[in-house]
């Protein structure tokens, strides 16, 4: 019930601030349309200058300013981009962990793969792999010097068999 009383008075005190801008302006059948905008005008510099001087009356104008920036249809289509735009974000990182979960689904089935028992094999195999690498090295080496030497004897064999067919030829 007290509801409907304070906005029963809401209503009149709207309906009597109404009323007194109309007798402030004159009613628009009297009066011309520029003097009403010149009246308008007026009353909206008068305001500035009321608001510059006094800070509740600047905070009321920037939050009445805000709403008009709020509600306009520009701030909408901007606000329509934006969310066109969250969206689209949001739908690449969507996709960047649906990426993500798959890169760990595969770590997760190679880790199943290293944690087998062949896999603990690995450092006494190691030890094997470092034997055979240096037999290998020397096997190089014993190659590189046989295949020299097996280049000097071809060498001499061919001179010597030069000059015996040279002293026996003659």
């Amino acid at each position: 019930m007290a509801n409907i009383n304070d906005d029963y008075e809401r209503m009149n005190n709207l309906e009597w601030r109404l009323k007194r801008i109309e007798n402030m302006l004159g009613s628009f059948e009297k009066c011309e349309n520029e003097r009403a905008f010149h009246k308008i005008t007026e009353l909206n510099e008068n305001l500035s200058r009321y608001a510059s001087t006094n800070s509740n009356a600047k905070t009321i104008l920037k939050k009445a300013d805000d709403i008009t920036y709020l509600t306009s249809s520009d701030f909408m289509r901007r606000l329509n981009t934006d969310k066109t735009t969250k969206l689209e974000l949001i739908l690449l990182e969507e996709e960047r962990i649906r990426n993500v979960t798959d890169s760990l689904s595969k770590i997760a089935e190679l880790a199943k793969v290293l944690d087998g028992e062949h896999f603990n094999d690995v450092p006494k195999l190691t030890e094997k792999l470092n034997t055979l690498i240096v037999n290998h090295n020397q096997i190089k080496t014993e190659h590189g010097t046989f295949t020299q030497e097996l280049a000097t004897f071809l060498q001499d064999y061919a001179a010597f068999v030069s000059f015996f067919c040279l002293y026996y030829s003659v």
